[in-house]
């Protein structure tokens, strides 16, 4: 154990990640506060991810793809350490990434949770960049502050806080991580440290955003189905968007010329608007997927009404 008088356990997710996940498993042995120990969950891959893993002295467990949350519950349940870090296997985390989060454990007992920057290191995939830009990850604040919900991908907790709030929601599609550290922070504090630092990967491509596009807003409907309309969980603009495509498209058959007309406007003067802010914002020309993020996105995020149908329906089995 550490001088520090912590036992720090970390909490790695694989699955098919042969490409990157001996950089991510590297980077938590070259900490400078080593761990304690390294827990990998690997949700059955066949593409060489084991045979890396077992290189390292690792505590492996295996789960049949029961879902993020049920996987990390699991992580959580292997782990001994009373400090529990979390990556994801396609990131890797600088050298002083659990020595910059450790200090504040002791600092405040109200700080139950540190987490960090994530700064893309997959900066030749133009989809991966626009997402970072339009998720705020290319410029993320240099300041200590409290947060109330954050990423598992680089993120922090006391043990004992993850066991008090029942763990994760092994029923969500995705958004696990929002759902508990949301519950966490209605009684404790999440502080923000931005030299705990660690780069991801990004989606490399439209295809697999497209994808966890969906998902994550499947998990929206469910927070919103578990906690009610909160904005720290989505962007509202983008479900509203959605239904004016809607509408749109809809009133071309059944409403007069003019209508359609009057909604394509509104709807194009936003995407000059917003597309041409971040623009001048960034000045990159991966700026050209707001089209697909304006479009296809908007009309994705109307999936939460799916999650919120799926939570809803959890809830009535539950009580």
């Amino acid at each position: 154990m550490g001088a520090d008088k912590h036992k720090v356990s970390v909490v790695l997710l694989t699955k098919n990640s042969a490409l990157t996940v001996e950089k991510s498993i590297k980077s938590i042995f070259q900490q400078k506060r080593q761990p304690d120990e390294v827990v990998v969950v690997d949700g059955d891959s066949n593409d060489g991810t084991l045979e890396i893993v077992k290189e390292y002295p690792i505590k492996l467990v295996t789960e049949r793809g029961l879902g993020f949350g049920y996987a990390r519950n699991l992580g959580v349940k292997n782990a001994s350490g009373n400090i529990v870090f979390f990556l994801d296997s396609d990131c890797y985390a600088e050298p002083d990434w659990i020595g910059s989060a450790l200090p504040h454990f002791d600092s405040d007992p109200e700080i139950v949770g540190v987490t960090g920057r994530t700064n893309l290191w997959n900066d030749d995939s133009r989809v991966a960049r626009f997402l970072a830009y339009v998720g705020g990850r290319m410029s993320m604040s240099s300041e200590r502050r409290f947060v109330k919900i954050a990423p598992t991908m680089n993120l922090a907790l006391r043990r004992e806080v993850v066991d008090e709030v029942g763990g994760f929601d092994d029923t969500f599609i995705r958004c696990e991580d929002t759902d508990l550290t949301y519950k966490v922070t209605l009684s404790h504090k999440i502080l923000y440290e931005p030299n705990m630092v660690v780069w991801f990967r990004g989606a490399p491509n439209l295809r697999v955003a497209s994808r966890k596009c969906l998902r994550h807003f499947v998990g929206v409907g469910q927070l919103f189905a578990k906690h009610g309309l909160k904005s720290s969980f989505v962007r509202f603009n983008l479900p509203v968007r959605g239904f004016l495509l809607i509408a749109m498209l809809s009133s071309i058959f059944l409403l007069p010329w003019y209508a359609p007309t009057i909604l394509f406007s509104i709807l194009l003067a936003d995407f000059i608007y917003k597309s041409t802010k971040l623009y001048l914002r960034c000045r990159d020309p991966c700026v050209v997927y707001y089209v697909v993020f304006f479009t296809f996105w908007s009309l994705a995020s109307l999936a939460m009404f799916y999650g919120l149908y799926l939570g809803l329906r959890n809830k009535r089995k539950t009580r």
